[in-house]
């Protein structure tokens, strides 16, 4: 995080163009607000939903960066046939899922259990650049 700055300038918000699973999304934004605030809800606020998911580990999905860029649906199916047969032994009795955003070096595998997950991140480590992917 940076600090705001002091004096008035452009800012620039950022959204993605698409969910994990490579659907497109639409963001509408209706008001912005830059600046500190003091947090209202007060206790602990572990156990709501969305709080600081933002920053959470996900237990059963891998992310796979530095793949080279695909740009075709062609080349989306061949890196997910080539992602299922890779991780296939970690899968467990329902397989992986994989998701390829197109346009991107990167993808996302999602095992049956965290169990899995460990094993492929040790074992896979050699061949594919991963880690934890997060809640998003």
């Amino acid at each position: 995080r940076k600090e705001l700055p002091s004096k008035p300038c452009s800012l620039f918000l950022q959204f993605p163009s698409c969910d994990d699973y490579g659907s497109p999304e639409n963001w509408s934004v209706y008001k912005t607000w830059w600046g500190n605030k003091a947090i209202m809800a007060k206790g602990d606020l572990a156990g709501i939903p969305g709080v600081n998911s933002f920053n959470a580990i996900h237990p059963r999905k891998l992310f796979v960066s530095g793949l080279p860029k695909i740009q075709t649906e062609a080349e989306v199916d061949i890196r997910r046939a080539e992602l299922e047969r890779a991780f296939r032994k970690y899968g467990g009795a329902r397989g992986v899922t994989c998701i390829i955003p197109t346009n991107t070096t990167f993808a996302f595998v999602e095992m049956e259990n965290e169990r899995m997950a460990d094993v492929a991140l040790s074992e896979m480590a050699s061949k594919y650049k991963m880690n934890r992917a997060r809640w998003s």
